[in-house]
C-alpha cells in the first residue's frame, strides 16, 4: 500500500505474517541490484527470497552460503561477491565506536548555542571529546571570526572546560579560498587542535579550476580535514565539478583526511566516492556538522554513511581516545599536539 503522510513524505506499507518477515525485510532493504546479485545462488540452492519462511534475515543469507550482509550495505556494489570471497568487512564502524564529536557550531559564528550549552549536551549524551570549530573570517555570511574573536573564545573554552567533563578542542571550520588557501594565517592554524577546510563559495568554478583549487589545500602541509567534500545540498544544490579521483590521490599522499558529513541536508562524500578513498588507505572522520544541541545527534546519520561506504572503525579517526585523536588530527603534527595538551583530569 502506498500513502502520502501530512507532510508530503510519500510512504510505502507492506503488511507481512510473522513467518515471512525476513524474506519482506530483505526485500524492502536490498536494492535491486543486491537482489538480482543473490537470484543465481537463490537457484542453486532452491530458496524462494520472496517465500521463504524465518524471523531472521541472517538465517536466508546461511540458506544461499553468505554471511549476513548489512542493511548498508545491499546496493549491488561487489557486496556479494566480497561475502562469497570472505572479504566483506565484518567490522562496520558503528554509533557506539565514536568517541569524539566532530565539527560542531556555536553562536560565536552562525550556531544556535554557546559552547557551554554545547558542551552539556555533549556530556548528556556520555560524548569524550567535543570539537569547537567554528567559521573562519572570509565566511562573513556566517559570521566568521576574525583572530580577535577566535583568541576570545579560545578564552571562553578554556573557561568552560572548568565547567564540563567533556574535553574541549579548539579549531575552526576554514574556508577554502578561491586560489586554495586556507582561511587564516598558519601562525594562527598551528595554534588550533584541528582544522577543517571547506568550500564555502564559488561553488560554480569548472572542474579544472577546483580541482587545483581543494587539491592545493590538501598539500597544505597542516593536517586537515575536508569537509562536507563535494558541497552538495540535497534537493537544492549538485556536488561541486571537480575531479575527485584526482584529489583523492593527493589527499592519499597528504597530511589529510576525509569528513563524512551527517548533517541530513549534505550526507556528504557519497558512498561510491567513500568506498574509492578506502581503497586508497585514506582516512576519515565521521563529523555532526552541528550547529545546535540537538544536532549533535546527527552522527548516526554519518556513522549510516560511513557504513555505506563499507568503512570499519579502525578507518575512523574519531573512534579514537582523545589524545590519540589530537595527536592524528593536530595541524603541526604531534608536538604542536603535546603543547596544547589540557591539565590532566581534563
Amino acid at each position: 500500500m502506498r500513502a502520502t503522510l501530512v507532510t508530503g513524505l510519500p510512504i510505502k506499507l507492506r503488511v507481512t505474517t510473522p513467518d515471512h518477515w525476513a524474506a519482506a525485510l530483505l526485500a524492502a532493504t536490498g536494492s535491486d541490484a543486491h537482489l538480482r546479485a543473490l537470484e543465481p545462488l537463490a537457484r542453486e540452492r532452491s530458496v524462494d527470497l520472496e517465500r521463504t519462511l524465518g524471523q531472521d534475515e541472517a538465517q536466508i543469507y546461511r540458506r544461499l552460503g553468505l554471511p549476513y550482509i548489512p542493511p548498508e550495505l545491499r546496493e549491488g556494489a561487489g557486496e556479494v561477491n566480497a561475502a562469497l570471497a570472505g572479504t566483506l568487512p565484518d567490522d562496520l564502524v558503528t554509533l557506539e565506536d565514536v568517541q569524539g564529536l566532530v565539527h560542531c557550531h556555536t553562536v560565536y559564528s552562525d550556531g544556535r548555542h554557546t559552547i557551554e550549552q554545547m558542551a552539556r549536551a555533549a556530556d548528556a549524551l556520555g560524548i569524550r571529546y567535543l570539537t569547537i570549530t567554528d567559521h573562519s573570517p572570509t565566511a562573513f555570511y556566517a559570521n566568521g571570526l576574525d583572530v580577535d574573536r577566535l583568541h576570545a573564545q579560545w578564552d571562553e573554552i578554556a573557561r568552560v572546560q572548568e565547567r564540563v567533563t567533556v574535553r574541549l578542542l579548539r579549531g575552526t571550520e576554514s574556508d577554502i579560498l578561491a586560489d586554495g588557501v586556507l582561511d587564516y594565517p598558519d601562525a594562527v592554524l598551528e595554534q588550533l587542535d584541528v582544522i577543517i577546510a571547506s568550500v564555502h563559495a564559488r561553488h560554480r568554478m569548472d572542474a579544472d579550476r577546483m580541482t587545483e583549487r581543494i587539491i592545493r589545500a590538501m598539500r597544505h602541509p597542516y593536517f586537515k580535514i575536508w569537509g562536507h567534500a563535494l558541497g552538495r545540498l540535497i534537493l537544492s544544490r549538485p556536488p561541486i565539478p571537480a575531479r575527485v579521483e584526482e584529489i583523492l590521490d593527493v589527499i592519499a599522499e597528504s597530511r589529510a583526511a576525509i569528513e563524512i558529513n551527517g548533517n541530513p541536508h549534505r550526507l556528504d562524500l557519497e558512498p561510491r566516492w567513500v568506498r574509492a578513498a578506502r581503497d586508497r588507505g585514506i582516512r576519515f572522520v565521521i563529523s555532526t556538522d552541528a550547529h545546535a544541541t540537538g544536532e549533535l545527534r546527527n552522527l548516526r546519520y554519518g556513522v549510516a554513511m560511513a557504513r555505506r561506504g563499507w568503512v570499519r572503525r579502525g578507518e575512523v579517526l574519531n573512534t579514537l581516545d582523545a589524545d590519540a585523536f589530537v595527536a592524528a588530527v593536530a595541524p603541526g603534527g604531534a608536538r604542536s599536539a603535546r603543547r596544547r595538551r589540557p591539565p590532566a583530569g581534563r
